[in-house]
């Protein structure tokens, strides 16, 4: 792989993304970064450690930890609502229309 300037990492990028197999990784990546995010953003405004979500979940720090780093290829459902459960959230999935402009309409809020 040839060097990219750090001035034309958008455009590498763009050009990256016609590849329709590296723009499905790449979305699926970015998918896994938002929730793994918004996870550890929730578990730190109810102000528990790893560990304490851990235990209320029967699960191990590191599979927490996984979790927050987009390491765990067998999340499932389930486990996202035993999570949210244990956070007093609830869990809302909604499939927007896609545009011209916006093909790709993956995030996590």
């Amino acid at each position: 792989m040839k060097k990219v300037k750090l001035e034309n990492i958008e455009q590498h990028l763009k050009e990256e993304l016609k590849n329709k197999a590296f723009k499905k990784a790449y979305e699926m990546e970015c998918v896994k970064t938002a929730l793994a995010q918004k996870l550890a953003e929730l578990r730190e405004d109810e102000e528990l450690t790893q560990g304490e979500l851990a235990k209320r979940l029967g699960v191990s720090q590191q599979f927490i930890s996984q979790i927050e780093t987009a390491e765990e290829r067998n999340l499932t459902i389930e486990t996202l609502i035993k999570i949210a459960t244990s956070l007093g959230r609830g869990i809302n999935i909604s499939f927007p229309k896609l545009s011209k402009h916006h093909q790709s309409c993956l995030r996590v809020v």
